[in-house]
């Protein structure tokens, strides 16, 4: 599995067992797929690859669509060779405003924004659910569906992995959009997660409507490194020592007068992150991906908000997957992280045959 970022690509080797027991095997923390060995690129045909990228490199579109059957049609059982063409012509029609969304959430032109997954959810049959409409009978079908692109540039670097022809061992995805997937596997809508890494801080909103689920996402002006530079700017030191004292105070090992000075000096700092995530008008539990811990213990309740931790006990025991935390290289924030990925692939090989349809239907979409 590897996770791309602007700043590097992180790579690790997972596996799973007829028990659900995911073993955490080994991990690069850079890797490079041209630095790699004979016998390693050997070993990439056998294994499944799943590349999972930063929000700021991939965007996840959900829109709900809905097909008319033809009269004659009406009352005759819907076949999987009409919903692969009524999903085709929908998506065509709704292609061009999913690009221009992404293209304008990743900063890149239209014609390096490239259709690099895509799946339904949500079929409804005369707006009854179901699970899959073939041999329905209805006269109009709605669904949601999910379109994930990125740039070109990711695609130019990853090319080689993606499938072609019977090749069917590679997963992309978007991390913000794997983590709400498992999130929502354990609870109720809606649901927000918030990412704190070090090129920004953004919300993401998994919410429904009548239509359908939906991803509403937003930026928010605060940096969780600015807890660190608080500490550089007070003391006068640089960034390696502040993170050192920075974890000796979370270990509660400072002195009281030190710790009363960081209380109070982190106080602030916090109170604005708390205001700003307010304005996102969020509902609900909000999840916390930081790439550094936060001075206060989550859960943490603020106004109408209640921040907590990324819930990896919780989301292990509900789906009956089992880990040897002690074998994990990270806190769980990160374990959590690295998961997600790899259970939206578990869950995704595992998924309705309409969407592996779908997938080689629209294949065409995401040419150059």
């Amino acid at each position: 599995m590897l996770e791309v970022t602007p700043r590097r690509t992180e790579g690790m080797l997972l596996s799973i067992d007829l028990e659900k027991n995911i073993k955490f095997e080994k991990a690069w923390e850079n890797f490079s797929l041209k630095d790699a060995t004979k016998k390693f690129r050997h070993n990439l045909e056998k294994w499944k690859i799943i590349i999972s990228t930063d929000p700021s490199l991939a965007h996840t579109s959900m829109i709900p669509i809905y097909m008319d059957r033809d009269l004659d049609l009406q009352k005759t059982p819907i076949s999987k060779i009409e919903i692969e063409n009524l999903l085709s012509g929908a998506t065509a029609k709704v292609f061009n405003h999913c690009r221009k969304e992404a293209s304008s959430s990743l900063g890149a032109d239209e014609l390096d924004t490239v259709l690099i997954n895509n799946r339904v959810d949500n079929f409804k049959v005369d707006n009854h659910q179901v699970i899959n409409p073939v041999d329905f009978t209805a006269k109009r079908l709605g669904v949601v569906l999910e379109l994930t692109f990125t740039t070109r540039t990711i695609f130019e670097d990853w090319k080689n992995f993606f499938p072609t022809g019977q090749k069917q061992n590679f997963f992309f995805t978007e991390s913000a959009r794997a983590e709400l997937s498992l999130l929502r596997r354990i609870n109720n809508l809606p649901i927000n997660l918030v990412m704190l890494r070090p090129e920004g801080s953004h919300y993401f909103c998994l919410e429904t409507s009548e239509a359908g689920n939906n991803i509403r996402r937003g930026e928010i002006k605060w940096q969780v490194y600015s807890i660190l530079r608080s500490i550089i700017s007070s003391w006068g030191v640089d960034p390696k020592i502040a993170q050192n004292v920075y974890e000796t105070y979370l270990s509660n090992n400072l002195s009281p007068g030190v710790t009363k000075f960081f209380n109070n000096n982190f106080k602030g700092i916090m109170a604005d992150f708390v205001n700003l995530t307010t304005k996102a008008k969020l509902k609900g539990p909000v999840y916390i991906e930081t790439c550094l811990a936060f001075p206060e213990k989550l859960p943490k309740k603020q106004g109408k908000l209640v921040f907590k931790d990324l819930p990896l006990d919780l989301a292990l025991q509900k789906l009956s997957f089992k880990i040897n935390q002690e074998e994990w290289p990270w806190p769980t924030n990160k374990t959590f992280r690295h998961l997600a990925p790899f259970l939206d692939f578990y869950y995704n090989s595992k998924d309705m045959p309409i969407n592996h349809w779908l997938r080689r239907r629209l294949h065409w979409l995401g040419s150059t």
